[in-house]
C-alpha cells in the first residue's frame, strides 16, 4: 500500500514538473527582443542601419533572399500591399499579403518565423519599426512576418 502510494506520488510530482517545463518552454518561444532603444542593450532597427545593406547585394540569389509576410493588422484598404511594395522595393521576397487575425494592432511588429534573427532585423530595417518579436513556426517556410499597426502613418514616414 506505501509503495502504491509512493508511485502516485511520483507520478504526480513528475507530471506537474512536465507541466511547469511545458509552459516555461511556450513562453520561452514568444520572447519580446526589442525594447525602445533607450531602455535596454537590445538594438534597435536603426542601430542596426549600418550593418544591413540599404539595397540587395548583386551576388544575393533567389534563394538566399530573406522570405517575408505582411499582414495588415489595422484594416485599411490596400495596407500590406503598400508595405509589401516598400520591402520588394528592398530586395525581400514578399511572399504573401493577408488580413492579420484581428485589426487591434497598435504597433507594427516584425516577427522572427525562422530563427534567423538577422533577417527580421534586416525586415525590422526595412519597414523601419523596432518592434521585432520571435514566435518560431518553421510550418510557414518563411524568414519573418511584417504585422502592420495602427502607427502605420508614422512608420511610413519615416521611409
Amino acid at each position: 500500500m506505501v509503495s502504491a502510494i509512493r508511485g502516485l506520488i511520483t507520478t504526480a510530482t513528475l507530471i506537474g514538473a512536465g507541466a511547469l517545463i511545458g509552459l516555461f518552454w511556450e513562453e520561452w518561444q514568444v520572447v519580446r527582443l526589442a525594447e525602445p532603444a533607450a531602455a535596454g542593450p537590445a538594438p534597435s532597427a536603426s542601430s542596426l542601419q549600418s550593418e544591413a545593406p540599404e539595397s540587395p547585394s548583386p551576388q544575393l540569389n533567389v534563394a538566399n533572399r530573406i522570405k517575408v509576410e505582411v499582414l495588415n493588422g489595422v484594416g485599411e484598404a490596400g495596407l500590406a500591399r503598400r508595405f509589401a511594395d516598400q520591402l520588394r522595393e528592398r530586395g525581400f521576397d514578399v511572399v504573401a499579403t493577408d488580413n492579420a487575425d484581428h485589426f487591434e494592432h497598435q504597433v507594427t511588429h516584425v516577427l522572427d518565423r525562422s530563427g534567423r534573427l538577422g533577417a527580421a532585423w534586416e525586415v525590422a530595417n526595412g519597414v523601419h519599426s523596432d518592434s521585432v518579436v520571435v514566435v518560431l513556426d518553421p510550418d510557414l517556410f518563411l524568414d519573418a512576418t511584417v504585422v502592420v499597426g495602427h502607427d502605420w502613418q508614422e512608420v511610413l514616414r519615416r521611409n
